[in-house]
């Protein structure tokens, strides 16, 4: 009889390791592209390199996981950014629009970090959807992201960020 017990207990056990885990913070996934289409940012003069700024960007989600897998969004963007020689800290306001035109609304924020003398930047941080219309009405939600900037941000640039949060409610 013992020994039956520890078998069981063993098999138990190992199910409980091996069994698949399922993370909160991957329940809804995507990748983001968009480009800068306006940027006005201004020299503040206290140190050498700090630029205070304001840019509107444009492009479309892909989502891979989630309440919307397999749908693209259109996404506007308004990012202010607050940074030493490129280095330092952003939010951005968020609406992606659905081919049905329901959308949902984020806020976002994070840091940026200068790549190769500042034509690239690594930038990650948190998001959090406060709200949508449509079928996303009332919808709430959270995760991070990291992504890259490519080229110049005083001539636009190009931009990608993979995501990853929370199943929405």
């Amino acid at each position: 009889m013992k020994r039956w017990a520890v078998i069981i207990a063993t098999f138990l056990a190992l199910t409980f390791v091996f069994m698949p885990m399922t993370h909160a913070a991957d329940d809804v996934a995507g990748r983001v592209v968009y480009h800068t289409q306006k940027a006005e940012m201004f020299e503040v003069g206290d140190v050498p390199g700090h630029i205070v700024g304001i840019a509107q960007q444009s492009g479309l989600t892909f989502f891979t996981k989630g309440p919307a897998s397999g749908q693209i969004a259109t996404r506007m963007m308004y990012t202010s950014y607050d940074v030493v020689k490129w280095k330092g800290s952003y939010t951005t306001f968020i609406v992606d629009t659905f081919q049905d035109g329901s959308t949902l609304i984020y806020k976002a924020g994070g840091t940026i970090t200068p790549i190769d003398s500042g034509n690239r930047t690594a930038f990650e941080g948190t998001y959090e959807i406060s709200g949508g219309a449509g079928r996303f009405e009332g919808t709430k939600g959270k995760g991070s992201f990291k992504g890259e900037r490519i080229g110049s941000p005083k001539t636009g640039g190009d931009s990608y960020a993979d995501f990853t949060g929370t199943e929405w409610k």
